[in-house]
């Protein structure tokens, strides 16, 4: 799609845009220096809204404020979108403004990392691009084979140490582009910069930045065209490679033929290797050198600087590509409340923001904590989403414990108006069966939650599948949903869904299939177990005797499947192939406890519990994100591979190992 003016945002284009986790954004100052920035974000990097704009969040980071203090001064803008394994992308040109509205902030979720400011793109030229440069730098890896993280700290000291030695000094930011900053509130919304933001920029590269431009091949770059105006394009023909001048450096990027630029003017170019995070930033004047055969320019930089940006890791372009809809815990408000027995209560919550919740896997269950909670440490507990009432809210039904925790406290002081703080979805209980294989759903008491939404969902297949619903409780006034169920079974058009109820101390007058307690024997007198992927959900006993006797009975054991909310602590935490032997000190600043971090440690959940360290947590394996964290020192690795998706200096501790010397905020 090309053309002038405002486009028509057809729907192949809001497709691509709203699939796009990452993209470059370029921009100018007032003096016509170019910047490139990249920008990462989940589930999608950007918001289309109604009128066609495009909405860009602006988080936490490093406080330079470069593409914020460029739009200040000058509102273009041009922007490369890009989709995971697709050789093509969209590129846009168009202005740009910083909002502070409320409502364009409540596009996205109001998490633990919310926006700060949005960036409200309108676009004037949108055109899809066919390349090969994604192909040929290797950019579209499998998150099997990307890179483990730079320890860019200690490369970033040695590149300072270097170029001091050298005589060369920071770049500091321009002062008229701190002054405009600071005239029009930025500074006082974002916070100044610190020293070490403030010293890392230099005009020529570092050992460390030097060695990672050899790998860097993926290469954005912006530069003016012959009318004055902003261009973007990508390269992955070969890395940046050093001109040596003056006793300076100047860098020759070889460009494919079909890019052209004009004789020299402003540039500005990103330099990725493909399975790192890191990335090396160059702005500077470019000079085509026509004294050479092939198609390249020469960059002499202004400003080099080589960092880790949050933004790869969120786009997740080189890990499984799992969407996440939020970040930590996000602000719900309850809009409707309702007893479903003497013990259970139901609650449906909608997000205080204007983001989607996004697709909730049938079983999955979110961690549930109020802001207001009294005790030291929130108190925080998973409960499964038994329902969708609409397409924006979820319902999560709560059995009173009587123990003081936060079921009593949810039943206590939760009604329509109030907030609640709800992790992400998470869980591997999750509806998998193949299509036309029987599947029973089997419950009891308030274990019925998960199955409600796969009922819901094998309710929706045209398989004709035989489904079973069986569920037990106490008696009639304790059997939870009978009615919601019973609707639901009556949708499939091939009638392929069979109720049984079973009732362990039934009342008279109550009518049910089994009055009595509900066992294996029972079950594989109605079906034959051994041709049938059950789903079961209940208490501990129960779960576990209805599976042993399954087994005893002929069913396999991979076709029963389980949930168990489980928090007890252990130190059966995978390393992976990572050979580790050093050990570190782990500071818990608010515990004022101090631990000797070592591979037999596990992860930093099991140190910290294993020293008494009040944290929160559950799954134990990254789904609930109970046990995120604030760093305030140091950096972790996760020896899994999978980096999670968290606000800037926040850690899954579960997940987790230092890399060195740490200090954490609880």
């Amino acid at each position: 799609m090309t053309g002038t003016g405002k486009p028509d945002m057809d729907s192949d284009t809001r497709e691509f845009i709203n699939n796009a986790t990452l993209l470059f954004i370029a921009s100018r100052n007032a003096e016509g220096a170019l910047d490139v920035s990249p920008r990462g974000g989940q589930p999608s990097v950007m918001r289309v809204s109604d009128s066609g704009a495009l909405l860009l969040p602006d988080y936490k980071g490093n406080r330079r404020l470069d593409t914020i203090g460029n739009l200040l001064s000058n509102p273009e803008i041009a922007m490369i979108v890009v989709n995971r394994g697709v050789d093509r992308y969209l590129r846009i040109s168009g202005r740009g403004e910083v909002s502070f509205r409320d409502s364009d902030i409540a596009a996205f979720p109001a998490d633990e990392n919310p926006p700060i400011s949005v960036l409200v793109l309108t676009p004037a030229r949108c055109e899809f691009v066919e390349t090969t440069a994604f192909r040929n730098a290797g950019f579209w890896l499998g998150s099997a084979i990307r890179k483990a993280p730079l320890d860019l700290g200690a490369v970033v000291r040695g590149d300072k140490l270097a170029q001091a030695d050298a005589g060369f000094s920071p770049v500091r930011k321009h002062a008229g582009e701190e002054q405009l900053l600071t005239s029009h509130g930025m500074r006082e919304v974002y916070g100044s910069s610190s020293e070490a933001v403030q010293t890392k920029v230099f005009d020529i590269a570092g050992p460390g930045g030097l060695a990672f431009m050899e790998e860097a091949r993926f290469i954005v770059l912006s530069h003016e065209n012959a009318q004055g105006g902003m261009e973007i394009d990508l390269t992955g023909a070969a890395p940046l490679s050093v001109i040596p001048f003056d006793n300076r450096q100047a860098y020759r990027l070889h460009l494919p033929p079909d890019l052209a630029t004009t004789e020299e003017g402003e540039c500005a170019l990103v330099t990725i290797a493909p399975g790192r995070n890191e990335m090396l930033r160059v702005n500077g004047r470019f000079e085509k050198e026509p004294a050479r055969n092939d198609q390249s320019l020469k960059i002499v930089p202004r400003e080099v600087y080589f960092h880790c940006p949050a933004s790869l890791s969120r786009a997740r372009i080189w890990q499984d590509d799992r969407r996440v809809y939020w970040a930590g815990r996000r602000r719900f408000i309850c809009v409707d409340r309702r007893r479903e027995s003497p013990d259970v209560v139901s609650f449906v919550l909608e997000p205080r923001d204007d983001a989607p919740i996004g697709p909730i896997g049938p079983g999955q269950y979110v961690t549930v904590s109020l802001p207001d909670d009294a005790e030291a440490v929130a108190r925080r507990r998973s409960y499964s989403v038994s329902g969708r009432p609409d397409g924006n809210s979820l319902r999560i039904s709560v059995r009173r414990m009587g123990n003081g925790g936060l079921s009593d406290l949810l039943h206590d002081s939760v009604h329509a108006g109030s907030e609640l703080l709800v992790g992400i979805p998470a869980g591997r209980f999750v509806l998998d069966s193949p299509p036309g294989r029987r599947v029973a759903l089997i419950s009891a008491g308030v274990g019925i939650t998960p199955l409600l939404p796969m009922l819901e969902r094998l309710a929706q297949e045209e398989s004709g599948r035989e489904v079973w619903f069986l569920h037990a409780a106490r008696d009639a006034a304790h059997h939870l949903f009978p009615d919601e169920v019973c609707e639901i079974a009556k949708r499939p058009v091939n009638g392929g869904i069979r109720l049984f109820w079973a009732y362990s101390r039934p009342r008279e007058g109550d009518a049910c299939d089994l009055g009595k307690r509900l066992d294996a024997a029972t079950v594989a007198g109605i079906m034959p177990v051994a041709d049938t992927d059950f789903y079961i959900c209940g208490p501990q006993a129960f779960m576990q005797g209805l599976r042993e006797g399954l087994v005893a009975l002929g069913a396999a054991p991979e076709n029963i499947r389980f949930e168990e909310f489980s928090a007890q602590a252990g130190t059966a935490f995978d390393l992976g192939d990572k050979e580790i032997t050093a050990e570190c000190k782990v500071t818990f600043a608010q515990s004022g406890k101090t631990a000797t971090w070592t591979p037999a440690a596990g992860s930093l959940l099991d140190l910290a519990l294993s020293n008494q360290v009040k944290v929160a947590y559950s799954c134990r394996i990254g789904d609930c994100q109970s046990c995120l964290q604030r760093v305030l020192e140091g950096a972790a690795d996760y020896p899994a591979g999978e980096l999670p998706v968290l606000a800037q200096g926040q850690i899954l501790l579960c997940q987790a190992i230092p890399r060195g010397d740490m200090i954490i905020d609880c």
